[in-house]
């Protein structure tokens, strides 16, 4: 189904485990991002955006296909030998592709580990990356040594820096695609562990930069992505595109120890603000106007309709994301979380979360606690009003309970 088409390219960019604060547009004085701010300043600034999960596998799902982790099945991250995002789900990218557009995928796809589950079998033509949670960021290979680079469903060895690598593949892209329709889907594993900041390979008898790393190499490799972003700009202006591409800028989830999380507490694997609100910056010349700022709550399933309702497409199947070029909802939608993940190592006990957010309240029930928050004048979460609002409360736990 197809409205007048409009826009001919579109980005999306995803970042990995980094801060709110990490980046200048929203917050960012120590690190420097120039080309991210300058994203911003000509685009849309999205405040109140949120990961559909605070964990990759199922908040990617849900970014790619507009529906709740929940309906696809996928709550937790998967493994090897664990079925991934059935070809039953419609991505993004085979939206774009049965339109006519040349789709590729450079970088982090973690929504499967076989070929019939993999980048292409969900509409990617081109496919540039690897299918885990990280991989090296030099060697190209898994924590535990396997090689893990591939294009297509081939293992290649390509030397160089992963960032550079899947920057590389894409302005490539976009210079041989000239005139013609295209969605790509740069998904960096940056600032993922290990530690490995560009140009400064770490010493394996050194130290284990998987698990130990500085702020200092942090800042580098994000400064890095901002470059990166800097390159793809650069290589939409070579070939005249700049004004008419859409580019959607945004993470997967929250950061954790390198992270500032620009005021909210907790991060990565929670569902309090440092786990799931996340930057969220879309640029378009010709569809938003240069400065604007919208606060009304967003989640990444709203990826979906929004990038293919720049290109005059619809959803085909029921989704849970709202094109957030159709007007305000004036804070009557309400989000929902749930995720109960296992401990991973003993300095990482898990426990079952849910959330709900509407309007400025935001109902959290953390292994058993309950909280209720008004994340508006309070979002470093901190003032619990949950026995100032019972009715509210009462609410809220029901429909964070029910099967929304």
């Amino acid at each position: 189904m197809t409205r007048e088409a409009r826009a001919k390219r579109v980005l999306l960019i995803v970042f990995d485990y980094m801060g709110y604060g990490d980046i200048e547009p929203f917050g960012s004085s120590e690190i420097k991002t120039p080309n991210i701010r300058r994203l911003a300043e000509d685009g849309r600034r999205y405040t109140d955006f949120y990961a559909a999960a605070p964990i990759c596998v199922p908040s990617r799902a849900a970014m790619l296909t507009g529906r709740y982790p929940r309906r696809l099945g996928l709550e937790a991250n998967i493994y090897h030998g664990e079925p991934g995002l059935p070809t039953s789900e419609k991505t993004l990218a085979r939206y774009f592709r049965d339109a006519g557009y040349r789709t590729a995928l450079f970088g982090k796809w973690h929504l499967g580990y076989d070929a019939a589950d993999g980048p292409n079998a969900h509409g990617f033509e081109e496919f540039l990356g690897f299918h885990e949670w990280n991989i090296d960021y030099y060697s190209h290979r898994t924590r535990t040594g396997d090689p893990a680079l591939y294009r297509g469903t081939k293992l290649v060895d390509i030397e160089g820096y992963t960032t550079d690598i899947f920057t590389d593949a894409a302005v490539e892209f976009v210079t041989r695609a000239g005139e013609e329709p295209y969605f790509l889907y740069v998904s960096y594993n940056a600032a993922l562990p290990p530690y490995s900041p560009p140009k400064c390979q770490v010493d394996k008898a050194a130290r284990d930069a998987w698990v130990d790393g500085s702020r200092a190499d942090y800042v580098k490799v994000v400064e890095h992505l901002d470059y990166s972003v800097g390159r793809l700009l650069a290589a939409l202006a070579d070939v005249g595109h700049v004004d008419d591409s859409v580019i959607l800028l945004t993470y997967d989830h929250g950061g954790a120890e390198m992270a500032t999380k620009g005021g909210f507490f907790h991060g990565f694997g929670t569902l309090w603000e440092g786990g799931i609100r996340v930057p969220m910056i879309l640029h378009w010349p010709r569809g938003v106007s240069p400065g604007e700022v919208v606060q009304e709550p967003a989640i990444l399933m709203d990826v979906t309709p929004t990038l293919l309702s720049t290109a005059g497409l619809f959803p085909e199947q029921p989704i849970d994301g709202v094109d957030l070029l159709a007007g305000a909802r004036n804070g009557s939608r309400t989000l929902y979380w749930r995720i109960d993940l296992p401990t991973i190592r003993e300095d990482w006990r898990a426990r079952a979360q849910r959330a709900l957010r509407r309007g400025k309240w935001k109902y959290l029930w953390d292994g058993g606690f309950e909280f209720l928050y008004d994340v508006i004048a309070d979002p470093g979460e901190r003032d619990n009003l949950l026995f100032c609002e019972p009715e509210l409360v009462d609410e809220f736990r029901g429909l964070s309970e029910g099967a929304w």
